[in-house]
């Protein structure tokens, strides 16, 4: 647990007060369904396309992808280049048309309008388990981060965090959120990067990391270079760190996970 001092918690505070400010702030503006669901089709481009990489930022990937990067290595990054991107780039080309001139406020809206009204109700539930159980694991990798980095009670933990996101999305809707969710990216990119800093000085640099990696490869009986590099040894599962081979990887991760 780490030992907080007394800046530690101002500065918690300061980010407490400002997400919830960002929500109090945008509260005058959401007059319309329109406001509060789609911002008014307002907001710039690079703000919701921060919002967008934030969004895939969250506790599950904090927690599990730098689990994941301790498992696999640098391969772990196949997750996003096949696991994400390929569906994100067909969205945005291919859908996002669709539903910007159907001028609907939810993709179980477009459904109903391009099927039928059992069609959105289907969808609708469906999305809505699928978003308790997702929102439930981010809950769970918050509440659990908070209570072994700073010794927050673990139910407490779970509670604050949904209270805060609760409140300056109730006050701003969709606006406030994204707005947050860019405050998040910038937070999370330079907090991140004096860890990176730390980390590699630690294991002796970058040759020193490659070799501990090198080291505990050849351990698991893989060649040296299976934790360090993301493409080579994809031709068999027994030449690379995720233990499949590329057919494998881009059908699995490239159309059923990403899609």
């Amino acid at each position: 647990m780490t030992q907080l001092t007394t800046i530690d918690y101002v500065v918690m505070a300061i980010y407490f007060v400002v997400v919830l400010g960002i929500g109090w702030a945008l509260r005058r503006m959401m007059r319309t369904s329109s406001d509060f669901f789609l911002s008014g089709r307002s907001l710039p481009p690079w703000v919701t396309g921060l919002a967008f990489l934030s969004a895939n930022l969250g506790a599950q990937e904090v927690i599990g992808m730098g689990a994941s990067g301790a498992k696999y290595g640098l391969a772990t990054s196949h997750f996003y280049w096949i696991g994400a991107i390929p569906a994100m780039v067909f969205v945005g080309i291919f859908m996002m048309p669709f539903y910007y001139g159907s001028k609907a406020r939810s993709v179980p809206e477009y459904l109903k309008l391009r099927f039928d009204e059992k069609t959105r109700t289907f969808n609708a539930f469906g999305f809505a388990a699928m978003t308790i159980f997702s929102s439930g694991v981010s809950m769970y990798a918050m509440g659990k981060l908070l209570n072994l980095l700073l010794g927050w009670d673990f139910d407490t933990s779970i509670l604050v965090s949904a209270a805060i996101v609760l409140a300056y999305v109730t006050l701003g809707g969709l606006t406030s959120a994204i707005y947050n969710e860019v405050l998040q990216f910038f937070m999370i990119v330079f907090g991140f990067a004096p860890l990176v800093w730390v980390g590699l000085k630690q294991v002796g640099g970058w040759d020193g990391m490659t070799s501990k990696l090198a080291a505990a490869a050849t351990q698991r009986g893989l060649p040296e270079y299976a934790y360090t590099n993301v493409w080579q040894g994809m031709g068999s599962a027994t030449t690379n760190s995720i233990g499949i081979e590329w057919f494998g990887m881009v059908m699995g991760l490239g159309f059923v996970l990403s899609f």
